[in-house]
């Protein structure tokens, strides 16, 4: 029986769960006896008719004869492609990090039969939960343990949203494994999947003991301190004062292992700068977000907690910003990998359930644009200005928020008006103390041109975001600021054979 596929097929929210068959057969005026093995797609919200926020779903399914429709398009069955051979040399491999990258690495690998092991700077899963507890807490700070360094990487301990630039059979096998681990089904076809960290914690671990029964090993606080080369190729690693020797290292050491990062920079290993972004984390109350973006809570009750996706671009100053990982109904956490440096992320739970949504609101950062290393520099400098340019502004932040992982604060109204907050700062998800400061002076003329305009952009399209923000910052890992060069074919650094860069490291 021929298959076809539908894309976006609306359906109004209000309507509660749709019988996808009826709703196929009515949208194409077929009959629905004749339409079978209906399956979702992709599902997205479009909420930009006020009046009645709809689905949009993408579905597939059977029907006993020819369909004519612009929005229908036969599924023409490509022939099962051999897998192909692993190029990894040997059968041992070493991987760094275990980060969503390093633990799908172990995954593929280990179920190829290969000897996988895995080094982690952190602790489990379950161990790094009680560390980032302290620090919110406490402030007690552990450099290798904690919001972006342990199982399960930075993502963990983030909003949960899973996203990927292409949808691959790679990608679905890999949401695929995330629900037979426990994630919901929906994020195999949700357009913006989340989990959230109350269930990415045991998500996390449940991959692991897969990766584990395939033959996987894994050593966590076990921080990697160098790699070891042999005649220009990578040979292993050192760990715990000791050389190991692997056939093959994949690099998934995420964009915050700088020292790592130095070290390949001294020994040659091809890298280039690359773009990246800093900023503010803003944070509104969600019931103002709910009526911009929705506008009736009983139907906020069936979509969920609203998001917004906000981008502002001014071509002639050649100035933009845009939101970056929205958490409807969570919360802003306080990070740190150095004992003088601070920053924040976002994190929401399952329910997204808070009383808070929070977002980042960046501006990209050119390297070509920063200071360069002069002509005697190390050749560990060669290349890393933009590591060198998020690290000054991480210390910075913590000098202006005064020490003691206190962070800098102010409303929105505060930081368009160039001032310091007189009032008491409005109530926050932020669990550290929180101190007026004005970001005005944290960074650069020009993304603070960048910011303001583009808050005044937000403003026109969801009013009182900037009467009623909150920004806490800065937000200074939204990507990584270099990129390991790699053969787009083997995924083999281009420079040093053995080294495999992936994940965040590969850019």
């Amino acid at each position: 029986m021929p298959t076809y596929v539908l894309r976006e097929l609306p359906w109004a929210v209000s309507a509660g769960e749709p019988d996808l068959t009826r709703a196929v057969a009515a949208h194409l005026r077929l009959k629905h006896s004749r339409i079978s093995q209906v399956k979702v797609l992709r599902r997205s919200l479009d909420s930009r008719k006020r009046r009645a926020p709809h689905w949009k779903f993408t579905v597939e399914f059977a029907f006993d004869g020819p369909i004519r429709h612009p929005r229908v398009a036969p599924v023409i069955r490509e022939p099962e492609a051999k897998a192909p051979s692993s190029r990894f040399p040997g059968r041992n491999i070493a991987i760094i990090g275990s980060g969503p990258a390093g633990m799908a690495a172990a995954w593929a690998l280990s179920a190829k039969g290969y000897r996988v092991r895995v080094f982690e700077q952190g602790s489990e899963v379950g161990e790094r939960f009680r560390d980032i507890r302290r620090f919110m807490k406490q402030a007690l700070f552990n450099p290798h343990s904690n919001i972006l360094f342990g199982e399960g990487g930075a993502g963990t301990f983030s909003d949960g949203k899973l996203t990927s630039r292409s949808r691959t059979p790679e990608t679905l096998a890999f949401l695929r494994l995330l629900v037979e681990c426990g994630a919901p089904e929906s994020i195999t076809y949700d357009s913006h999947p989340h989990i959230g960290t109350d269930q990415l914690q045991f998500i996390v671990k449940r991959w692991r003991e897969v990766c584990i029964a395939q033959g996987c090993e894994f050593h966590f606080n076990s921080p990697v301190t160098r790699l070891v080369f042999e005649n220009g190729r990578v040979r292993g690693l050192e760990c715990d004062g000791n050389s190991r020797l692997f056939d093959a290292v994949v690099w998934a050491a995420g964009h915050s292992a700088r020292p790592l990062y130095r070290d390949l920079a001294a020994r040659g290993v091809a890298m280039a700068p690359k773009i990246f972004a800093v900023g503010v984390r803003v944070e509104h109350p969600q019931t103002l977000i709910n009526a911009r973006q929705v506008g009736d809570e009983q139907i906020v009750k069936l979509t969920g907690a609203a998001e917004y996706y906000l981008t502002w671009n001014d071509a002639q100053r050649n100035l933009s910003a845009y939101s970056f990982c929205m958490c409807p109904g969570g919360v802003v956490v306080p990070c740190a990998d150095s004992a003088d440096g601070l920053f924040t992320n976002g994190m929401s739970y399952s329910t997204r359930g808070g009383r808070f949504a929070n977002s980042a609101v960046v501006v990209p950062v050119d390297p070509s644009e920063l200071p360069q290393p002069g002509e005697g520099a190390a050749s560990e400098s060669k290349g890393l200005a933009g590591l060198d340019y998020q690290e000054d502004l991480e210390k910075r932040a913590f000098a202006l928020g005064g020490g003691g992982f206190h962070f800098p604060a102010q409303t929105l109204p505060a930081y368009m008006q160039g001032r310091i907050d007189k009032n008491p700062l409005p109530a926050s998800s932020f669990s550290l103390p929180l101190v007026p400061a004005d970001f005005n002076g944290l960074f650069s003329q020009k993304v603070n041109l960048a910011l303001r305009s583009a808050f005044e952009a937000f403003e026109g399209k969801i009013p009182g975001f900037i009467e009623q923000g909150l920004i806490i910052g800065p937000e200074s890992r939204t990507s990584s600021p270099v990129r390991i060069l790699r053969d787009p074919v083997t995924l083999e650094s281009v420079s040093t054979p053995g080294l495999y860069p992936m994940g965040e490291g590969a850019g």
